[in-house]
């Protein structure tokens, strides 16, 4: 009878997990996709966050185990995801962080530095803006300095432990983050493309009502606040 039970509750669990519905972001959207997920949360929504760079964020997705994804509208609409519905939410900005110890006054002074912390500049959103700001910005020769690993979140972690010089992020870790940077730098948006972010619905999000309402969330005046508050446009 125990052994009932328990296949019974384990089967439950199971049926529940499924049932849940998974918004995926980009690490560097971690803050406020979460309050969203909060938001929805105590409206009595399941829900759950995913956080990576958007490259492992469509590899896990074609699994059929995300319902959402957050993250660059350029890169998600060219991507092979089945994207059901798509809503931009804002635009993000590229951002040059440096450590406690160090002030600077201009991204042209990382010329000085010997390393410089970036995302993945094939997969990352941000990756691949530093590298046509470096490219524009006519800075090339700082490219022998840069660090590349995997996404914001470690570019953050690279700046603040002071294992680099100098980091590119985006403008939503620059704010929630703020106090643990020595100097905080807008790159200018001219010199790189437009990263507008956007949440898609994909094909594996089958309650329709529940769905619509995850989307409704996004759009709604309280989600865009928020997004605000952490610096997208």
């Amino acid at each position: 009878m125990k052994k009932i039970a328990f296949i019974l509750a384990l089967t439950a669990s199971v049926s529940f997990c499924a049932d849940q519905l998974i918004i995926a972001a980009g690490g560097g959207y971690k803050k406020p996709v979460s309050a969203v997920i909060e938001n929805l949360k105590k409206e009595g929504m399941d829900v759950a966050g995913s956080f990576a760079n958007l490259g492992q964020l469509v590899i896990q997705s074609r699994e059929n185990k995300i319902s959402f994804i957050v993250g660059d509208e350029t890169f998600l609409k060219k991507s092979d995801l089945n994207i059901t519905k798509f809503e931009r939410v804002g635009r993000g900005t590229l951002v040059l962080v440096t450590p406690k110890n160090i002030k600077i006054n201009d991204v042209s002074e990382i010329a000085k530095f010997d390393k410089i912390a970036m995302p993945d500049p094939k997969k990352a959103i941000y990756g691949i803006r530093t590298n046509e700001f470096l490219q524009n910005a006519k800075m090339d020769g700082v490219k022998d300095k840069i660090l590349a690993v995997a996404g914001v979140p470690q570019v953050v972690a690279y700046v603040i432990n002071g294992e680099v010089q100098a980091g590119f992020i985006n403008s939503t870790e620059a704010v929630a983050k703020k106090d643990e940077f020595g100097s905080i730098i807008y790159i200018d948006e001219s010199l790189y493309s437009p990263a507008y972010i956007g949440i898609a619905r994909l094909s594996a999000c089958g309650e329709q009502a529940l769905c619509e309402k995850v989307m409704e969330e996004f759009k709604s005046d309280r989600s865009k606040e928020i997004f605000s508050k952490f610096g997208l446009k």
